[in-house]
């Protein structure tokens, strides 16, 4: 699988996590005899992408860590960005997306890692 962000995929990323959560109501009514009814409402699609630090400044297909951080700092209509999401042999889905968080990490072996939160905040619909 495969997110891509504007187009382009994270570089170094060793995971990507894709959440969808369906958004529940509940109620009950004097007919319902006491009985609680649930129905999907709709639907909370999360990612999260996970990798090694790269810095590449010259690459054009991927977004790497520095982008990432700036397109954490971004506020309003600039912090939204068209998302894809691909399966091998699967279908596509396509979204616009805000960044909810963004993490660096180093260790001892200098071995840096980011890991950056998405949420879709519209439909996401397969792509035809």
């Amino acid at each position: 699988m495969a997110l891509k962000l504007g187009n382009k995929t994270c570089i170094g990323r060793t995971q990507e996590d894709l959440t969808v959560t369906p958004t529940v109501k509940e109620s009950i009514t004097k007919e319902d005899a006491g009985s609680k009814k649930f129905s999907v409402v709709g639907q909370e699609v999360t990612f999260k992408v996970s990798g090694l630090m790269e810095f590449d400044g010259t690459a054009t297909s991927k977004l790497d860590s520095d982008a990432l951080l700036e397109q954490s700092l971004k506020t309003g209509s600039a912090a939204e960005i068209t998302a894809i999401y691909e399966r091998s042999g699967g279908d596509s889905y396509t979204g616009t997306v805000i960044m909810t968080g963004y993490n660096e990490s180093t260790n001892s072996e200098d071995e840096g890692t980011y890991s950056a939160d998405f949420k879709v905040t519209g439909a996401f619909t397969k792509s035809v």
